[in-house]
């Protein structure tokens, strides 16, 4: 039986900014069809090693290959075309256009004299959606939208444009407990596409629900890559935080000490008398 397909490879990734050494030698791989999670400390390196992957900024050593093949991005724009999408905490979409409109923006199907054929384009917007699940009306503009749907739109816009490596940065810090399901259930969808995914986040929850694999990083080295379902929540945080679960949350017993804030006779006209 054949292994995974290695889609992708950052080898010796090395990346200072002035005073600091952000990125030093770091190794990371992505097959095609997995959820490779990528999970640090704030200041552990993951922000930029995914900056240079999406053509943000340029290393100063190391290479990427990508089926095997050496590439240098120089550009956001030269990094989706080579297939490769970012999503970030805060959304890249156009408000007060319609959900079809940003999933073709830059791409719009046009007829005669350049004029944008909407018809056709939210006809091709709904069929994306559908094949990924997702029921949303494409001619609704973004603006009406929940914070979920404008995530979902981001998705399918990347599937769009042919993605095959969708990166994704902490994409729950704004959803509920419920949106947070949906947008699992979307995950494995793409997943299950081929498309792999580099999905950042802090939460240990997510990690066991979506992760084929994680790397941990810290102070801007790599540490560990392990398959999710070889690790514990122990390790990873011992791995990522270089100290034991039970050093995480230390308990502290520390008496009551003298109010710090009082509150009286304050009132609203509808829900609060006190």
């Amino acid at each position: 039986m054949r292994g995974p397909f290695l889609l992708l490879e950052m080898r010796g990734i090395g990346k200072s900014f002035p005073g600091v050494r952000a990125l030093d030698a770091v190794d990371f791989e992505l097959c095609a069809g997995e959820v490779h999670v990528l999970l640090g400390e704030n200041g552990a390196g993951k922000s930029t090693l995914m900056r240079i992957l999406s053509g943000a900024c340029s290393s100063d050593t190391g290479e990427i290959r990508l089926d095997g093949q050496s590439v240098v991005i120089h550009s956001p724009h030269q990094a989706r075309a080579l297939g490769i999408s970012t999503i970030y905490q805060e959304f890249n979409l156009v408000p007060h256009l319609s959900a079809g409109v940003n999933i073709f923006l830059g791409r719009e199907p046009a007829q005669a004299f350049g004029i944008v054929n909407h018809r056709r384009l939210h006809r091709r917007a709904g069929e994306v959606l559908t094949q990924l699940g997702i029921r949303l009306d494409p001619a609704t503009p973004v603006e009406r939208l929940s914070v979920a749907q404008q995530q979902m739109v981001e998705v399918a816009r990347a599937l769009a444009f042919d993605a095959r490596i969708l990166i994704m940065d902490e994409p729950t810090s704004a959803l509920t407990a419920a949106e947070s399901r949906t947008l699992f259930a979307l995950v494995r969808s793409v997943r299950d596409r081929g498309v792999g995914i580099i999905y950042i986040s802090h939460r240990m929850e997510e990690i066991f629900a979506l992760g084929d694999r994680v790397t941990v990083l810290r102070d801007g080295r790599r540490v560990a890559t392990r398959a999710v379902a070889e690790v514990t929540v122990g390790e990873l945080i011992r791995l990522m935080a270089d100290r034991e679960l039970k050093d995480h949350f230390p308990r502290r017993r520390v008496p009551p000490g003298e109010p710090v804030l009082e509150v009286s006779q304050v009132s609203t006209r509808d829900k609060l008398r006190t």
